[in-house]
Formats: C-alpha cells, structure tokens, sequence
C-alpha cells in the first residue's frame, strides 16, 4: 500500500511541475516578447536633441525619485491628464504598497528617447522591483517649454 501511495504522490507531483511550467511559458513569455519587440522599434525612431533628451531624462528621474520618496502628489503632477485621471488610484495604491513594505525601486534605461510616430517620445526603462523587473513605455510631450508624462506603465 505504501508503494502506492508513493507513487501516487510523484505522478501527481510531476503534474503539477508540468502544470506550472506551462502556466509559466504562456503566461510571461507572450507580453516580454511583445514589450521587447515594442521597444526594439522604439529605438529605431528618430532621436530627439541633445536639450530635449536631457530634459525627458531628467522627468523621468524625477518622476521615479519621487516613487521611491513616496511622494504621490509630486508623482501625479508630472503626469498629464487624461492619464493622472485613469490611472491615478492605482498609482497612488502602488506607491502606498512600497511605502507599506519600505521598498524602493531602481530603474535604468532601456531605450534612448526617441520621437514617435504620433509626435510623442517615446522611452522605455526596466524598473526593479524586488521580486522582478518590468520593461516599462514612458511617453512624453512637450507643453510649452516643458515636458510631462503622458505614459508610464509595463502594459
């Protein structure tokens, strides 16, 4: 009986493993493919000057500095409508998660700005968090003499 049971337990152990790979390779594998392949035409857009590149560089940074300070209202006014609309609650909902668990993120370049098609730049940059890293599309736009955020986010 015994043997039985043992056996039992590793088919149905073995299942499982192959049950969650799959999960694993339909899940994830898709959208990182689809991001990667957005941002590999991302970065085949024509670059913007030197003046304007620094400038969204430095919006970006400031806009993810202010993440990591858990600073919402700093985070929301860098952002234009009807973006801060849509997407402000889950936002602020985000950045009060990693102000709960004292977490911070790290986010480096993934693509240089770049113009896009509808006039936009167009960014992408991996954020790190602690248990994974999103490729994640910013896109900007130029009012006047400055710039905000029009975009951020990994989907």
């Amino acid at each position: 009986m015994e043997n039985k049971v043992g056996w039992v337990a590793v088919v149905l152990g073995s299942l499982l493993a192959v049950v969650m790979g799959l999960a694993v390779a339909c899940g994830d594998s898709d959208s990182e493919e689809a991001l990667s392949t957005e941002a590999t035409i991302a970065a085949s857009l024509p670059e913007l000057s030197a003046e304007d590149a620094a400038a969204v560089r430095a919006l970006a940074d400031a806009y993810w500095a202010a993440w990591n300070a858990y600073d919402v209202d700093k985070v929301l006014s860098m952002l234009e409508e009807p973006f801060r609309s849509q997407r402000g609650e889950e936002i602020k909902g985000n950045i009060e998660k990693l102000r709960r668990w004292r977490m911070s993120i790290s986010v480096t370049e993934a693509t240089s700005p770049r113009i896009g098609p509808d006039g936009e730049v167009v960014m992408y940059v991996n954020v790190k968090k602690p248990l994974s890293t999103d490729l994640t599309q910013m896109r900007f736009k130029k009012t006047g003499s400055s710039w905000v955020i029009t975009y951020a986010s990994k989907d």
